[in-house]
């Protein structure tokens, strides 16, 4: 998303950054022009952060929208609104801290998921901590009625981070081939019909006051 738009954010917040891998990354590939920081309420998450801490590279034990922060170019929220019991609120106070933001959303109510008695929604309930559950076109609606400005959207795969995603036993196998396929053929139906899709959107948070990423 940052590539694709020519986004050059001078500083960049990650809220629920965890252990800080993504940040880390990211700093690698954007040089040492660009200010990172990353806040979790995890005081183990941020204890694993602070090893990696750098100049341009900095972790907090804090609620974001609770610490006296700059408003941020380019802030990330990646799998994070889906665990909070108020969503609404908590999204509408985050975009007035934000410019540019780019949101990771799990994909969690599917065809097959409903068939089989919600049984993905209660696994990532139950593993996972997730309170609130979308398809692709709720959580653009619910992102675009909180007033942010969807600027692009775009899948991910989870299966698609290593071979170890990918099953090995026959009936599952067959699955995973089946899901592949019609994924080449038609994303959106087989984001609606299988589990383990997200959807990465960047959006405009509180332009009221004019800032740029750029």
């Amino acid at each position: 998303m940052i590539r694709s738009h020519q986004l050059s954010p001078a500083s960049i917040c990650d809220v629920g950054c965890g252990a800080g891998a993504i940040l880390a990354e990211l700093q690698k590939k954007m040089g040492a022009g660009v200010m990172f920081t990353g806040y979790d309420v995890s005081p183990q998450a941020i204890q694993i952060a602070k090893t990696i801490e750098s100049p341009n590279l900095k972790f907090f034990n804090e609620d974001f929208l609770k610490a006296d922060t700059p408003s941020a170019n380019l802030t990330l929220m990646l799998d994070v609104f889906e665990h909070v019991p108020d969503y609404i609120g908590f999204l509408e106070a985050f975009r007035r801290k934000t410019d540019w933001v780019i949101f990771h959303i799990p994909l969690d109510i599917n065809a097959r998921a409903v068939l089989r008695k919600s049984s993905w929604m209660l696994h990532m309930r139950e593993t996972y901590g997730h309170l609130h559950y979308f398809t692709r076109e709720t959580a653009l609606a619910t992102l675009a009625d909180i007033g942010y400005k969807i600027v692009d959207s775009t899948y991910t795969d989870d299966m698609e981070i290593s071979d170890a995603m990918i099953p090995k036993k026959l009936k599952s196998r067959m699955f995973y081939e089946l899901r592949k396929l019609l994924y080449r053929v038609n994303k959106r139906l087989a984001v609606a019909s299988f589990e383990h899709f997200n959807l990465l959107v960047l959006a405009r948070g509180d332009l009221s006051d004019g800032a740029s990423a750029t």
